[in-house]
């Protein structure tokens, strides 16, 4: 079965109510096919990637941390410079040497893709990043102790998980970033809007890319079940030289 065939039937088992358990078991397994794919991905397109994305912080970026660090000195009441930062898929590291020349006291970047961990570890040899700024790990299994970071970031990394079945996959990957928030942490989380599993090519020389796509509804229902309380959300529509994305940007806080 292809890509596309994939999808599809991924696609038709999400919209079912109720799912036998043999079409549960298989939703999850063909989420798990379509993250090896991913993770795959980026590991053949890391330095494209990091040439596309690597270095450039254009204007809307920059917007939404100034939102996020804002509110999160709000909420946490203190300044960004006694925050430990915790980004999630981190690709590159331009995030990560962005968070630092802001003044955040910690920054540590987590991504599964070798490659990337490759360039990240070059970064630290040229001292562009600091030392233990980056771990290669999961989303889905977060290799942190609980309630040790002020901010999760999720900015585009989340939208790679499926959703599935309670408990599993998009579940988890929310679950993992709620126990290693501090008391009263702050979750950002940036996913394209549309609906279901979609194949997309951002024609930037990377390559299709599976994406669970959300809309503002779906994104704020699924991380109030899992007790955070939604604090802003930001839609922006980004146009690329070949391609438009409309993004969803939730700010929430962990509530017990």
């Amino acid at each position: 079965m292809n890509s596309q065939k994939k999808i599809k039937r991924f696609n038709e088992l999400q919209e079912k109510s109720n799912l036998e358990i043999n079409e549960e078991q298989e939703l999850n397994q063909l989420a798990k096919e379509f993250l090896e794919m991913t993770r795959q991905t980026y590991d053949r397109v890391a330095t494209t990637y990091s040439d596309v994305n690597g270095t450039k912080m254009i204007d809307s970026y920059r917007n939404m941390y100034d939102i996020l660090f804002k509110t999160a000195e709000k909420e946490l009441k203190k300044p960004i410079e006694d925050m430990e930062v915790l980004d999630v898929g981190t690709g590159p590291g331009r995030d990560i040497k962005f968070m630092y020349s802001k003044g955040v006291k910690k920054a540590v970047g987590l991504d599964n893709s070798e490659e990337f961990i490759k360039i990240l570890k070059e970064l630290e040899e040229k001292r562009e990043i600091p030392k233990n700024s980056f771990v290669k790990g999961d989303m889905l299994d977060i290799p942190f102790d609980n309630e040790i970071f002020d901010i999760v970031r999720q900015n585009a990394s989340l939208l790679h998980i499926p959703i599935t079945i309670k408990g599993e996959m998009l579940d988890k990957a929310i679950q993992e970033s709620y126990r290693v928030l501090k008391e009263n942490g702050i979750l950002f989380v940036s996913v394209k809007k549309g609906k279901g599993v979609q194949l997309i090519d951002t024609k930037e020389g990377l390559g299709a890319r599976i994406y669970q796509m959300h809309t503002v509804e779906s994104i704020t229902k699924i991380l109030e079940e899992h007790h955070f309380r939604i604090l802003d959300i930001i839609e922006i529509e980004e146009q690329r030289k070949q391609s438009k994305i409309d993004w969803i940007n939730v700010i929430a806080k962990k509530c017990r």
